[in-house]
């Protein structure tokens, strides 16, 4: 009995520390789907700042969520909202963005991504066509 009270508790430990291992994860949403903060920070970029700069703008939800918007200033001419990746560095995380030159349509006008983090980085790098930019606004 008490072996298998033992085997029990060391297998909880184990399924515990396993829950610990998150990956980081982002995906496209819709405008709709977010809370209103990050909302707010949407409806001001496209009141205010629209126009003005590279189209990349990050919002910091909380600790390990983000928020990458991409208004149409992202966009080369003619071209459309191509795809994202996200790589991991010791203490920072990139994201790494492209053009799409064969869609020249979107629905939206945006493109808008929920980025869960597996921990707190100290720095966030942003490339577009493999050279680093910048985000032109960091929301808080």
């Amino acid at each position: 009995m008490k072996r298998l009270f033992l085997i029990l508790v060391i297998s909880s430990i184990l399924s515990a520390c396993d829950l610990g291992n998150n990956e980081i994860s982002f995906s496209e949403v819709n405008l709709v789907e977010v809370n209103g903060d990050v909302k707010e920070f949407i409806n001001h970029i496209q009141t205010f700042e629209e126009g003005t700069g590279n189209g990349i703008y990050i919002f910091n939800d909380s600790e390990k969520r983000r928020y990458l918007y991409l208004s149409q200033e992202f966009l080369d001419n003619e071209s459309g909202f191509g795809n994202m990746d996200i790589k991991t560095e010791e203490n920072s995380f990139n994201i790494y963005l492209n053009n799409n030159s064969n869609s020249k349509e979107e629905i939206n006008g945006y493109k808008l991504y929920e980025i869960n983090l597996d921990k707190v980085y100290e720095y966030i790098k942003v490339f577009k066509y493999g050279e680093e930019t910048y985000f032109q606004t960091v929301g808080l």
